[in-house]
């Protein structure tokens, strides 16, 4: 009877652009162990995911009870993953790391990659929104050995998409847009299902958002077309939205209410929480510019219901976590007492005396470390000085090949060549704070693509660190020098904002201006002594 009334559910739940398959779920009442109809509800699901997050939720659930009774593994991994893709949609990061977590223990390793990878993409995303960068970056990893393994071109796209936005989310845009145009370049080449598209190309134009608004527009109104042609209402509330905050910042505030409102609509019907706040918080500013605050003041309290509610979802997951383990804790200790508890209090009792033993040696060290910490003040600065010495004196070596004048031009590499070249015409332009990677690019006449593809194999790194290094070097030099003031010298640089180059300038060297010239003019009066 039971299992009549979920076939009765499914029956009236099917979405009109789906129709069913009677003879499927007539066979399914017929073979009670029948694993077709779960497989049948998973699809209707995958279907529904980027239309309707609440109703692909409820299929995933109607698949997970029916694989749970005939105890089909994969189906309750695959069902679970779908509950971690809908949950992340709604904002639910720690039912979503539940629900991939719960997969994850139904895959025999090795044997169901296509899910296990899966399981590992969830679980990056949801730490990625939860800030915890380390584990989102470990799982990623694990997913993309995986999907690259059984040549996954779909979970390839996907995941070299995620690794874009968790580079581009720590600043690093460059970086986040090669590995954007991989993804791209990937789903084209293997024919994936387009609606994974959209929100690539809307990622893409948020990279050249900063520095060219006229490309991320053309990049923005591309992926919405797209999100609307194959039907992806999950990423035309989200580019709807990041369209209402792009003219926001144009001060065009009549098409910037019009996309946000729509953004807000679409994303209140869908459940997107985070579309929801991030259309909220563009709203509030815009009725502050017109002067309307009493409108302002009721988004704002919108818009922290709306931020509390997910900040809730985290908590809640810390406190599951913490309860869980605790819970584990004390079994295994209850389990050791049970076993043996003459052994515990003599293990308690050797942890006792190899911690005192190891505090006493602690403070003999500390002791002799006091001691000697005056005498060796003086070699310590010294040190120091000889290690931001060397730091400088390695950036200037991984150029020497191009700063160098060869008297045989004939045998220098084409590497060699368009390095020198790029160094050269950032320090014909260095005290110019336009100059940019494009405008690199334009006078190299390559693009922007080429030349960061070509520069970050050559030196490493990108062009925009080449140029921030040549710059940084030489206010080094000029500091050094005491050629004028550091805030001059920015100007001289390229730096308009003196923070900026001050910020920029310790985490190159690992120190501030001002103390690597009075740790330089130390270092030239010890020589002179």
């Amino acid at each position: 009877m039971k299992r009549i009334c979920l076939v009765m559910l499914v029956f009236f739940s099917i979405p009109v652009f789906s129709q069913p398959d009677l003879s499927l779920l007539s066979d399914s009442i017929r073979h009670p162990r029948d694993t077709s109809l779960v497989k049948y509800l998973l699809e209707l699901g995958r279907k529904s995911k980027w239309v309707d997050s609440y109703r692909s939720l409820s299929y995933a659930d109607q698949a997970l009870l029916l694989a749970q009774e005939v105890n089909y593994n994969k189906g309750i991994a695959e069902a679970n993953n779908l509950k971690g893709f809908c949950f992340w949609t709604l904002g639910d990061n720690d039912l979503a790391i539940q629900a991939a977590m719960e997969a994850l223990e139904y895959t025999s390793q090795g044997t169901n990659m296509p899910t296990e990878s899966e399981s590992y993409y969830i679980l990056a995303r949801g730490y990625m929104d939860l800030g915890e960068d380390i584990k989102a970056q470990e799982f990623i990893g694990m997913a993309e050995h995986l999907a690259n393994e059984q040549d996954n071109w779909e979970q390839v796209l996907s995941i070299y998409n995620l690794k874009g936005v968790i580079l581009f989310i720590n600043h690093k845009t460059d970086s986040a847009l090669y590995y954007y145009n991989k993804a791209f370049e990937i789903g084209r080449e293997h024919k994936v299902d387009p609606i994974n598209f959209p929100r690539i190309l809307s990622n893409i134009g948020e990279c050249y958002l900063p520095e060219n608004t006229t490309l991320a527009f053309s990049y923005f109104t591309r992926a919405l077309a797209l999100a609307k042609e194959t039907n992806n209402k999950i990423a035309e509330a989200s580019i709807t939205s990041i369209i209402g905050h792009t003219y926001l910042k144009q001060q065009d505030l009549t098409r910037a209410e019009a996309n946000l409102s729509e953004a807000l609509q679409l994303a209140q019907t869908l459940g997107l929480r985070r579309v929801i706040r991030h259309a909220y918080a563009g709203l509030v500013e815009i009725k502050l510019q017109q002067g309307r605050g009493n409108e302002a003041v009721v988004f704002l309290r919108r818009y922290y219901e709306v931020r509390d509610s997910l900040l809730n979802s985290t908590k809640i997951r810390q406190i599951v976590e913490l309860e869980a383990k605790h819970e584990l804790q004390l079994k295994e200790q209850n389990i050791k007492l049970l076993e043996s508890e003459k052994r515990i209090m003599t293990i308690w009792k050797n942890l006792w005396i190899g911690f005192s033993v190891l505090v006493g040696i602690l403070s003999i060290s500390i002791v002799q470390v006091q001691r000697f910490r005056h005498r060796k003040n003086r070699e310590m600065l010294n040190l120091e000085i000889d290690y931001l010495t060397r730091q400088h004196q390695e950036t200037v070596d991984r150029y020497k090949d191009s700063l160098t004048v060869e008297t045989q031009e004939a045998l220098e590499s084409y590497d060699q060549k368009l390095l020198k070249k790029a160094i050269s015409l950032v320090d014909d332009n260095i005290s110019d704070p336009q100059l940019s990677v494009e405008k690199l690019a334009t006078e190299m006449n390559m693009s922007r693509t080429s030349l960061h593809r070509k520069i970050k194999s050559i030196t490493g790194f990108p062009p925009s660190e080449l140029i921030r290094s040549i710059r940084l070097r030489r206010a080094a030099k000029l500091i050094a020098n005491r050629v004028d003031s550091a805030t001059q010298i920015a100007l001289m640089v390229g730096f308009e904002d003196y923070s900026h180059f001050s910020k920029a300038f310790k985490k190159h060297f690992g120190t501030s201006p001002s103390s690597y010239e009075e740790r330089s003019q130390n270092q030239h009066a010890d020589k002179s002594v």
